[in-house]
């Protein structure tokens, strides 16, 4: 059998940083978007969505501030509007080797769920308190204790890691950041959604966003 470590492996962590995007406000409405053909999701049309460059300049200084080398660029990045934004939506895809399909990770999870937790946390513990030291080089703290579970997300099921930070824009704020990684064989798609905790419309925002999410 598969353990969590493989499952879960290449943790990417993601400073979803504040930055400046000229956007033309739009109508109100929502906007669908599709991102490879694999993740489905609708966001206000008012959102500020990031151009290829934008994305690779988030991953240069994300791996700039925690110290952390991530392979990927992000294929969709998008922020509510206007800044400062409340809340962030991200969909990476990660290749998988050994492939990992749903039914690997459903029988998986059904053969000892607690142990595929147990190895997220211990990869968490592991991997995390470098992200941490150099969040904590720019003023960003961990709030709270993380959170770990499997559950499903746009039709497929997903490896969980949540955890809450300060807000880069008001540190006495928290920002709660999940992040869902969906295996879909030779690829894996990440999907991070964040928003400032205790702002209701920050709050709903993310939960129609979430709840708008097809995964193929």
């Amino acid at each position: 059998m598969k353990t969590a470590s493989t499952t879960f492996f290449a943790l990417c962590f993601c400073l979803l940083a504040a930055v400046a995007l000229p956007v033309i406000a739009q109508t109100a409405g929502y906007t669908k978007l599709n991102v490879k053909g694999r993740v489905q999701l609708e966001i206000p049309s008012n959102w500020a969505i990031s151009d290829a460059e934008q994305r690779r300049r988030v991953k240069e200084f994300a791996e700039k501030v925690t110290g952390v080398a991530t392979e990927h660029v992000a294929s969709l990045s998008a922020q509510s509007y206007p800044a400062p934004s409340r809340v962030f939506v991200r969909v990476s895809f990660i290749s998988m080797e050994p492939p990992l399909t749903q039914t690997d990770v459903r029988q998986e999870v059904q053969a000892n769920k607690q142990q595929v937790l147990q190895d997220l946390a211990d990869v968490w513990r592991e991997e995390s308190p470098t992200m941490w030291a150099g969040l904590a080089k720019n003023g960003v703290k961990e709030v709270g204790r993380p959170r770990f579970a499997v559950e499903p997300i746009g039709g497929q099921t997903a490896l969980i890691i949540s955890y809450g930070r300060t807000s880069t824009a008001n540190p006495a704020e928290t920002m709660r950041v999940t992040q869902y990684h969906v295996p879909l064989g030779a690829e894996k798609a990440l999907i991070t959604l964040s928003y400032i905790e205790g702002d209701p419309q920050a709050t709903a925002a993310h939960n129609r966003l979430k709840s708008s999410i097809v995964i193929r």
